[in-house]
């Protein structure tokens, strides 16, 4: 049995203020260890304001085997149960209506004694655990050790003061930071209760989020984005209290309403944190990198041999979407990068295909700087030819046009070359002659920006692992571009982390953020080996947690859904997706409510330090400081 200490002295009287009379719901008449049946009236059910599904009650009682301390049951309404008497109770009442011959469309009015016997009805509730005092301190357990006769209950509703005991102390550790995210909410209905008295505000540990998998699943337009913008600054506000290392977070934003202000909150994250030098953003669109100062490009410049590696991998990606030709094929399969173990004369056979490389980019428009040059031999000439005096230096040095000019003109080439299929399917794209080539490959000048100096990977890493929010604007970009530099990112983070860890190095704290993760995670465990798979087995020992939000449970393959310790979950219409969600926890007590409750912010919580699901309106991020 899992147990919670809510060691303070407020709680010496928990019990007794439950108990008092206005409280009061009804009595037990059924008790098991996982149900209970609760017979109430309606004359207690309105003086309580009401009985909705899902809310919380307490069946207290006084154990005989703890020398006669009272103790609570927690209970959480999922539906209506048959008393004995309701089929009765169904005869007479309607024998009533039948038997009326006059005055039948008015209410009925039966005689006192008749009325009192028709108020009564029957709950049916899950236990949730136990509430006990263990050395005068407030104790929750998840589970009940033992049940008496049903006579020996009585059941209450709390109120405000002790409703947030129950669902905000009930926290392992609960001396941890809390950041209030919103109030306990249990219908979309809310006419009975406009004082307050049964929503008091509900809190969210902060460091249940850390280095864990968290999810937030609801339509569109629910609120799962203002909840993660709720988190993101939940996870700044421990930032401020932490002695050691701070923790980094990086944002990968599909739709830019993160790094930039948008007219649903008229703010976004970077405004909430601009003036604490602790934000950083990047961006894929030319348009926001030339119209901001401080965002940065991470599009690669294609001509930079630092990145050119991981900057063609890019590109034959992309061109495999585009084309599937042969000659494309061949190209993307071209070997024209150092490895290690490669002789002098290899590395001038790579040194010639990078500078062909580069003139295709060059024909298909791609943008670099006025004096920009390439270096490289001369095929070794047919017997037949000979070298004028006039011809360019090229192993000195010459401009991408001249560069053209050379390879463009070359027929043929010695039979040396002839093994190394690498320049033909090179020189097939550059000439172009019965293929489109070069030109196929126009469409995709927007992956490439002369801004883009140096890795974007690298920097962005350092900057998380300073402890900086980084924010990556992806919104200019096609799904598949963004699923590719999410995908890379990732992996690059996650070896970085890895490396320090098998080097016996503590890595750094880092939450990653994913929007619309339909579209980047995976949909089955097929490949346990994807980085999306790993980060969510692996990152907890790594120090890197994850937050991902998506319309569809059955869009994330099971491997994550098993390794995700948080949940907010607002509406979803589909009875499929409820089927996935109910595997977890005991979300079934909820499905009713998630795909009838279209209130945006209406979410049900499940967090790692929390014993059991709670119901909250989610508070608006432009309303928080």
């Amino acid at each position: 049995m899992a147990l919670t200490d809510f060691a303070t002295a407020k709680n010496l009287d928990f019990f007794e203020k439950i108990k008092q009379e206005e409280n009061f719901v009804g009595n037990l008449y059924e008790l098991d260890y996982t149900q209970a049946k609760v017979l109430l009236n309606d004359y207690d059910k309105n003086n309580v304001k009401g009985v909705p599904l899902g809310c919380f009650l307490m069946a207290i009682y006084s154990n005989v085997l703890r020398a006669g301390q009272m103790e609570g049951i927690l209970l959480r309404v999922v539906g209506t149960a048959e008393i004995p008497q309701t089929k009765q109770i169904a005869e007479t009442l309607t024998n009533a209506h039948i038997d009326r011959k006059e005055n039948r469309k008015e209410i009925l009015e039966p005689d006192t004694i008749t009325k009192y016997f028709y108020q009564f009805s029957g709950l049916l509730c899950r236990v949730l655990g136990t509430f006990y005092m263990e050395r005068d301190k407030l104790v929750f357990g998840t589970d009940i050790e033992n049940f008496l006769g049903a006579h020996h209950y009585r059941v209450y509703k709390p109120q405000k003061t002790e409703l947030s005991v129950i669902v905000n102390e009930n926290t392992k550790d609960s001396d941890y930071l809390r950041q209030k995210i919103g109030k306990l909410r249990y219908a979309s209905s809310q006419s009975y209760d406009k004082e307050g008295d049964y929503a008091p505000d509900v809190y969210l540990r902060v460091e249940d989020v850390v280095a864990r998998r968290s999810a937030f699943f609801g339509m569109t337009r629910m609120g799962k984005s203002n909840t993660i913008k709720i988190v993101v600054m939940a996870i700044e506000k421990l930032n401020q209290e932490r002695n050691e290392s701070q923790i980094g977070q990086i944002i990968f934003d599909v739709n830019g309403e993160y790094t930039f202000a948008n007219q649903q909150d008229n703010t976004c994250i970077y405004d909430k944190l601009k003036d604490t030098n602790k934000v950083r953003r990047f961006s894929l669109s030319l348009s926001k990198t030339q119209g901001y100062e401080d965002v940065q490009a991470i599009r690669y410049d294609f001509y930079n041999d630092k990145t050119l590696e991981e900057s063609f991998g890019l590109f034959c990606d992309e061109v495999a979407l585009l084309k599937s030709s042969d000659y494309i094929r061949a190209f993307k399969a071209v070997d024209m990068f150092d490895r290690e173990g490669d002789d002098e004369e290899v590395k001038r056979h790579k040194q010639r295909k990078r500078a062909i490389y580069k003139c295709i980019l060059h024909r298909a428009k791609f943008l670099h700087g006025q004096n920009y040059q390439v270096k490289f031999t001369r095929f070794t000439r047919q017997s037949n030819k000979t070298l004028t005096s006039n011809e360019p230096k090229y192993h000195e040095g010459v401009s991408l046009e001249v560069a053209c000019l050379y390879f463009e003109g070359l027929d043929q080439l010695d039979t040396k070359y002839e093994k190394d299929k690498d320049f033909e399917a090179l020189l097939k794209v550059l000439q172009a002659t019965r293929v489109s080539g070069y030109k196929a490959l126009m469409d995709l000048r927007h992956l490439h920006s002369t801004q883009g100096s140096e890795d974007y990977k690298q920097e962005i890493d350092s900057a998380l692992r300073a402890g900086q929010v980084v924010l990556v604007d992806l919104s200019s970009a096609s799904t598949e571009v963004q699923e590719k530099y999410i995908t890379r990112l990732c992996a690059h983070i996650f070896a970085r982390s890895m490396e320090k860890f098998t080097n016996d190095k503590a890595p750094e704290f880092i939450q990653m953020y994913f929007e619309e993760a339909h579209n980047i995670f995976p949909k089955d465990d097929k490949d346990l080996k994807n980085i999306y798979n790993r980060l969510a087995k692996e990152g907890a020992k790594l120090n890197i947690g994850i937050s991902y939000s998506t319309q569809e449970v059955s869009s994330i393959a099971p491997s994550i859904l098993k390794n995700t310790q948080n949940w907010f979950i607002s509406h979803l219409n589909n009875k499929d997706e409820l089927k996935v969600l109910e595997k977890y926890y005991d979300f079934s007590d909820f499905s009713q409510s998630i795909i009838k409750n279209n209130d945006v912010g209406f979410a049900r919580v499940k967090t790692y330090s929390n014993n059991f699901i709670i119901p909250v309106q989610i508070d608006k991020f432009k309303d928080k400081n």
